[in-house]
């Protein structure tokens, strides 16, 4: 995120968004690579390795409190052997290294900061540091004198590494499963349900509590079980869940009102107030999972289903049909601010909002009036202290619908469609004014799994709504994944790459794909072969499953792994 270009590193000949957001860093960044692990051993050096993803609020601080540090980097650079990895690029690295992450110390996230010896074994390591120490907690220059220092005494050094490489032993045979007997299904899917029913948030909808994933997996398992099950109580509770969280999380704040699609997940319990970036693959999911609601429950989502394929192809789409990564949760308030802030591309200030709409009207009322209370804009914003603990949010409105329509309806005294047609109008003059903000930063980065995931929800959108634009929109993506992502010695790869003219690009060595890449992707092809009956969609599953049973099913153990034989840089 340095505009300073006083410093170029190896990442400046990658491809990843993210490591070439640290180009410009004064650490010796290596990718991940032989390169770097020959440089670790001949000067007998630890391995600083940091892991994140472009769009990561946290990977920004921390670039920006300690990468751009140049006494930081200074000591980093006499000390270490420092490597950068972007996690989607490479998931096999961070798996392995955030299982030890998380057996050490309990959690784990983004940034992940791992100290290894030049064989790579785990040392130690961490999630964000801070720049200093405070009460409690070591900041980022004390943990590297300390590793240094346990390091450079020879019987500390021989026991670091070896206590890492035993709690990554443990981890990898636990991984390990002997094949036995599978238990019947039913037992299975009756206490998965009854596991969702007790942890439903009866009030808000979702499961558990704060912070708030829409977990698009849950939601198509009780769609599923609602058709399926023969139990009339079960049907009942599973159509009573599904409602309440699919109707909150369309109202709430978690969903961009104003520009489409969803964010992250909800700080608050309310799903009010976002982690702002936006995923390709929650999109990609959450429009599968609206369009078979809309089949199962009613027409009420179908509104759902176009507003997320619309966000898809307006702002996360390639020309020639693949779909980009994510969009970022930070960006600039305006054109003359220097300092990003997380969400002000999506939130508003009452003042602004009666501005733009002051010479609009909603039946008999302002337009300001009927879409302040409708989208609960207050004077002084509507985001508590609470849910915005580092004050970003201050004076602004996340536009959130708090009541039923009919409400709105009654108060204002307008029939159903003035009502929308007025508030669809407002949101047109504010997206208009939206677009003149400086954009959040874009992944552009196209990862083959989720291009598996695009093209099943778009199959799924076209078959609840019947638009034939949908289903040229995944089959395009699946032409994309053809030409683009398949090499031409025949494998599958894991990401392809926008170059600054535009084009589709690869790296010098590209990353083979992972078994989540053909998992989707074989997945995609028989959803669109649902809708489009072309024998070459399903030759090409049949293809796919072949190649992944070979690179990634042990016959031994009849398991498989996530880590095909072409990784062999991982330990």
């Amino acid at each position: 995120m340095s505009t300073s270009s006083r410093f170029t590193n190896k990442l400046s000949h990658e491809k990843s968004p993210y490591l070439l957001q640290h180009q410009h860093n004064p650490i010796e960044w290596y990718p991940w690579g032989p390169e770097a692990f020959q440089k670790a051993r001949e000067l007998n050096r630890p391995i600083f390795l940091s892991v994140g993803y472009s769009t990561c609020h946290w990977c920004h601080v921390m670039e920006k409190e300690s990468f751009e540090n140049e006494e930081i980097a200074q000591y980093l650079n006499e000390h270490f052997i420092s490597i950068k990895v972007d996690r989607e690029e490479r998931p096999d690295v961070d798996k392995l290294y955030m299982s030890f992450i998380q057996a050490m110390s309990g959690h784990g996230g983004w940034p992940m900061t791992v100290f290894l010896t030049p064989d790579l074994d785990p040392i130690t390591g961490g999630t964000y540091f801070p720049p200093h120490d405070s009460t409690g907690t070591m900041g980022l220059p004390s943990v590297l004198r300390l590793v240094t220092e346990n390091w450079n005494d020879r019987k500390t050094r021989e026991a670091m590494g070896g206590q890492g490489k035993m709690i990554t032993d443990a981890l990898k045979k636990g991984s390990t499963y002997t094949h036995g007997d599978a238990p019947p299904l039913d037992p299975v899917i009756t206490g998965a349900f009854k596991h969702k029913a007790s942890n439903f948030d009866e009030k808000y909808g979702g499961f558990g509590s704060a912070p708030k994933f829409p977990k698009a997996c849950d939601l198509e398992f009780l769609i599923n079980h609602l058709c399926w099950t023969k139990v009339d109580s079960e049907r009942e509770l599973c159509r009573h869940m599904l409602e309440i969280t699919l109707d909150a999380m369309d109202r709430g704040g978690i969903h961009d009102h104003i520009g489409k699609g969803f964010h992250r997940y909800s700080v608050d319990e309310e799903w009010h107030v976002p982690h702002f970036e936006k995923m390709l693959y929650d999109q990609s999911q959450l429009l599968g999972v609206y369009a078979d609601a809309a089949l199962v429950l009613g027409d009420k989502y179908k509104h759902v289903v176009e507003d997320i394929a619309q966000y898809m192809e307006e702002c996360l789409s390639h020309p020639e049909g693949g779909f980009y990564a994510a969009e970022d949760a930070d960006s600039l308030p305006t054109g003359e601010s220097t300092e990003k802030k997380e969400g002000a591309f999506c939130v508003w200030e009452k003042s602004q909002v009666e501005e733009l709409l002051k010479d609009q009207k909603i039946g008999d009322h302002d337009a300001a009036e009927v879409f302040c209370e409708y989208f609960d804009i207050e004077e002084d914003g509507n985001v508590c202290a609470t849910k915005d603990p580092h004050g970003e949010l201050q004076h602004q409105n996340v536009l959130r619908i708090r009541r039923p329509q009919d409400y709105y309806e009654s108060k204002f005294g307008v029939t159903a469609d003035v009502l929308s047609e007025g508030i669809n109008r407002a949101k047109a003059i504010l997206a208009e004014t939206r677009s003149h903000r400086p954009r959040p930063h874009l992944d552009s980065k196209m990862v083959t799994a989720w291009q598996g995931l695009a093209i099943t929800g778009l199959a799924k959108a076209a078959a609840a709504l019947q638009r034939p634009a949908y289903v040229e929109r995944a089959v395009k993506t699946v032409e994309f994944v053809k030409k683009y992502l398949i090499h031409q010695d025949g494998h599958l790869l894991r990401a392809a790459y926008r170059g600054e003219d535009g084009s589709v690009q690869n790296t010098a060595n590209p990353v083979c794909a992972f078994s989540d890449d053909y998992a989707f992707l074989i997945q995609g092809l028989l959803d669109i072969y649902q809708v489009k009956t072309d024998l070459e969609f399903l030759k090409l599953a049949d293809k796919l499953q072949r190649e992944m049973d070979e690179k990634f099913w042990d016959t031994e153990t009849e398991s498989g792994y996530f880590i095909g034989s072409e990784q062999g840089d991982v330990k």
